[in-house]
């Protein structure tokens, strides 16, 4: 299965804990060039179709591809709450000042509420992650 998750849901977290049936295909390892999610998404869906759960990230033009290619995916969002996932995304990023980190609370600033807007258009199971339990997915993944 593909597990599109909202940057901070620990997609990361949850692949560590479980190395034998999970991959986290970052897509920092990506070139962003037009047409580097058809790339992306088959890498995913290799490994998927191997048996991985492989968790992508939820960049709309990844899901973009998907929807247009008829691949199954799940979706791994914020519950509703912009102001405890932020101070999650700021948590992370004081913890561990990377440019990704810095680079994910940047997009939630400018794009949380279009995001969200954009996946609840989406006619796919969706997950809705409490910010203060974003290391546990076990709860919402069988």
């Amino acid at each position: 299965m593909i597990y599109c998750g909202y940057q901070g849901c620990g997609k990361t977290t949850y692949c560590k804990n479980n190395p034998n049936t999970t991959v986290d295909l970052d897509s920092s390892a990506f070139v962003k060039v037009n047409g580097w999610e058809e790339n992306y998404v088959n890498i995913a869906r290799s490994l998927s179709d191997n048996g991985k759960k492989v968790f992508i990230s939820a960049h709309r033009v990844v899901i973009q591809y998907l929807v247009n290619n008829a691949i199954p995916f799940e979706l791994l969002i914020p519950a509703q709450n912009p102001k405890a996932w932020r101070s999650r995304l700021e948590f992370r990023y004081n913890l561990n000042p990377t440019r990704g980190n810095l680079n994910a609370l940047l997009d939630f600033d400018q794009n949380f509420e279009s995001d969200m807007a954009f996946y609840a258009t989406l006619d796919c199971v969706k997950h809705e992650i409490s910010a203060k339990v974003v290391t546990n997915l076990e709860n919402c993944i069988n």
